[in-house]
């Protein structure tokens, strides 16, 4: 085996065993991690439609309507993945034996925070903290308000790949967003040499109207006013006798 063999393998973790039937394209893919952790995906025409939950032993399917076709299959789809565990940790193993030393890459996280909707007060909303390009998939999120951890309404969506073998990963957290709040989405991966961190804020109403404003319409309307009962006047004609 070669080098660039070997580093396909550890890096982007991916090594497929498919099977075709007439209408859909099935493929299993599994990576495995130094650390340990062996990730297998299911993916129909491309798309990826479940992963292995090997905490709660079953296939976890991500989308929301399934054939009863994929719905038989999912029994088997889970033994198939938890018989990959071995392989996969088989040919890891293999692969570090033929080149030893091997430095695997790193790649630390872009980050970005956002919100479902646009910031009003009082009104319920969704901030997400995207982690991105990031390579091994481990991450952690850490959410503040005002300087402080918040743990409600906060939940960790799946780790995905990227097609250049990285991974993306999105927290989110539910709230209500009050003027002078801050919210920070911080974010630690061991590629990072300090945890990066994003921050949100409700955006403050622009005033109505300000003082200079008013004071310049007030004005206005009180000249137009007496120009108004100056015209009136002028033109209103005394009855003639």
């Amino acid at each position: 085996m070669t080098l660039p063999v070997i580093l396909l393998i550890v890096f982007t973790g991916a090594v497929c065993t498919s099977a075709t039937t007439p209408s859909h394209d099935f493929h299993y893919i599994y990576g495995c991690y130094e650390s340990g952790e062996v990730r297998v995906d299911v993916h129909i025409d491309g798309e990826v439609v479940a992963y292995a939950d090997f905490n709660k032993k079953e296939v976890v399917f991500v989308i929301p309507r399934l054939p009863q076709s994929v719905k038989d299959l999912k029994k088997r789809a889970y033994e198939i993945a938890e018989s990959s565990i071995t392989h996969c940790r088989s040919v890891l193993g293999k692969a570090k034996k033929v080149s030893p030393g091997v430095t695997i890459p790193q790649e630390g996280p872009d980050i970005s925070v956002y919100s479902r909707y646009e910031g009003h007060s009082s009104a319920v909303n969704t901030l997400f903290c995207l982690a991105d390009h990031f390579y091994p998939p481990s991450i952690n999120f850490t959410w503040t308000k005002n300087g402080v951890k918040v743990t409600d309404g906060v939940s960790d969506l799946r780790y995905s790949h990227n097609s250049d073998g990285t991974f993306h990963r999105i927290s989110t957290l539910s709230f209500t967003p009050r003027e002078g709040d801050v919210y920070s989405c911080s974010v630690e991966h061991q590629a990072s040499q300090w945890p990066l961190a994003r921050s949100w804020e409700l955006k403050e109403s622009p005033s109505r109207v300000s003082p200079a404003a008013g004071f310049f319409g007030a004005s206005l309307v009180l000249c137009l006013i007496g120009i108004g009962t100056g015209v009136y006047f002028s033109t209103k004609q005394p009855d003639s006798h």
